[in-house]
């Protein structure tokens, strides 16, 4: 596709389906409002790793030992800009592109409205699902990076207005915590799928590390499926594609691949 070298990867949120049987493995959502795409990407993000230990001390004594409790949920936190002023152009096929992304954006009907745009992404990570009874699970992906979580919070500063005080740009600051739900626990643990050849057709903005964590459920793995695949230009798929995705052995005792 022309342009693909030129064009940026935008950090993408979709809601997982309602899943009919609990059994089943959670499928992300292909429903265009099921999704957001931001319109610029964070300059860093922060992946917060903790461990819980219990220390045991004797009356008296200076020191202790840690005693491990458990492990939380991994938590990914960052800022991401809301642009009205028609400065920075809105997520598009071109809009990614510079300088043609901004041309696009100039002459499009289309107006970037920050409060809608609020709305949008409020609809798909904050507000309560009443067929689910709770805020909807996400899949948030980013290059390499794909991680199910649930939003734990967010907060707009608003920094730009209109003379009638509408906001003309915001930064949202959020913080995700990673959710794994117990069939695709169940499913990890058991190694079962990942043993098996599969074949998947490519769709409008599907990933390699998201693909891999579908078939894998894990995401680092899309190295060795571009390998197998002889993937050059992996991080851009071409839509109607088809990749291979071959068996992977589980480990043997202490480590070994058997």
């Amino acid at each position: 596709m022309l342009f693909d070298k030129g064009k940026l990867e935008k950090m993408t949120i979709r809601a997982f389906k309602p899943a009919a049987n609990p059994d089943d493995p959670p499928q992300p959502s292909d429903l265009p409002a099921d999704t957001y795409v931001v319109q610029v990407n964070p300059k860093s993000y922060s992946l917060n790793h903790l461990l819980n230990y219990t220390y045991l001390r004797a009356p008296g004594a200076s020191a202790g030992e840690a005693v491990y409790n458990d492990s939380p949920p991994v938590n990914l936190s960052f800022e991401f800009l809301f642009d009205g002023t028609g400065v920075v152009p809105k997520p598009s096929e071109v809009g990614d592109i510079p300088v043609i992304g901004a041309l696009v954006s100039i002459f499009s009907p289309d107006e970037y409205v920050v409060m809608d745009e609020i709305e949008k992404f409020n609809n798909l990570v904050y507000t309560y699902a009443g067929g689910q009874h709770r805020p909807r699970s996400l899949l948030l992906v980013w290059g390499p990076l794909t991680f199910p979580c649930v939003l734990s919070s967010v907060e707009y500063r608003y920094t730009l207005f209109k003379p009638d005080g509408s906001p003309l740009r915001a930064v949202a600051a959020c913080s995700f915590c990673e959710s794994v739900p117990d069939a695709e626990r169940v499913r990890l643990e058991n190694a079962t799928s990942p043993d098996l050849t599969h074949l998947r057709d490519v769709r409008d903005g599907d990933t390699l590390p998201m693909l891999a964590y579908d078939i894998y459920g894990k995401p680092e793995l899309y190295l060795e499926v571009a390998r197998a695949n002889n993937l050059v230009n992996f991080r851009r798929l071409r839509a109607a594609s088809r990749v291979t995705f071959p068996p992977v052995k589980p480990p043997g005792k202490n480590g070994a691949k058997p």
